[in-house]
């Protein structure tokens, strides 16, 4: 599609010419069709001359009324007068909006100064305490903390050990107890179900008795000798202790008696027994 007056290539549907501004739907009769040159210059548009009464112009297409400062006609949207530039957003001035100037009105407002807060009170100054009275011949203070305590010197031991002789080992005894257990004893010791000595005690033989029916005290009986000769002490048990020597009558012990035996006493603990051979 091609314009009817300078033959300029135009889209379709388009209404106005980009070069003479001319209304491509309607065409002026007087005016014949020109075919189109493509290699036409573009002929630029003559003003129409000045109205000397009212200090307008008219448009040179259709002939209205338009004002000196336009570039288009109202009615056909005729070109007026060519656009020689565009004006950069550089050239506009722009008025600054100045701080004592309200943005939305205009109008300009005095600026107030914040009103200066108050100065606290002093508060009042509080009144020395007295000192108090040196008390008479004080004692220095020493300050155990970061005065350093003198440790002891250090002393090597260089003596060699010293030879300790054993207790001489007494008379050798068999107890033969009634669980079919045979132990042989040359010093002191306890029997029970679970015997144990008691703090600071010291003895030679710890003799555990299996007892089902738990008729033996964890720590029945104590034994042990005296210039060879074998004794027995009850420890202060549930059942007590009995002893039978060959030929005597049988004697119940007194917890904490020592009674001396011979070879081939029977002592009785709870439901057990073991003889002294």
């Amino acid at each position: 599609m091609n314009c009817r007056y300078c033959g300029t290539s135009l889209p379709v549907g388009a209404l106005f010419c980009v070069e003479c501004g001319r209304s491509i739907a309607e065409a002026p009769a007087a005016i014949p069709s020109v075919p189109p040159v493509p290699s036409a210059p573009s002929v630029p548009p003559v003003p129409a001359p000045p109205d000397p009464h009212g200090g307008s112009i008219h448009c040179a297409q259709c002939g209205a009324l338009v004002g000196s400062d336009e570039i288009f006609c109202g009615e056909c949207g005729f070109v007026l007068r060519p656009i020689t530039g565009i004006v950069g957003a550089s050239s506009i001035d722009v008025p600054e909006a100045s701080p004592e100037t309200a943005p939305e009105t205009g109008r300009e407002f005095e600026m107030s100064e914040p009103e200066p807060e108050p100065e606290p009170e002093p508060e009042p100054e509080p009144e020395p305490e007295p000192e108090p009275e040196p008390e008479p011949n004080p004692e220095p203070v020493v300050d155990r903390v970061s005065s350093p305590i003198p440790s002891a010197p250090a002393m090597e031991d260089v003596e060699a050990t010293r030879m300790v002789a054993r207790a001489p080992a007494g008379e050798r005894y068999v107890l033969q107890f009634s669980t079919g257990e045979s132990i042989v004893v040359t010093g002191s010791g306890l029997v029970g179900r679970n015997p144990s000595a008691e703090p600071g005690e010291y003895v030679d033989e710890l003799i555990p008795i299996f007892d089902v029916g738990k008729s033996v005290s964890k720590t029945h009986a104590e034994f042990g000798q005296e210039s060879g000769r074998f004794w027995i002490a009850d420890r202060y048990s549930t059942n007590g202790t009995v002893v039978r020597s060959p030929g005597e009558a049988p004697v119940r012990c007194q917890p904490g008696r020592r009674y001396m035996i011979g070879r081939g006493t029977r002592v009785e603990i709870g439901e057990q027994f073991f003889i002294v051979s």
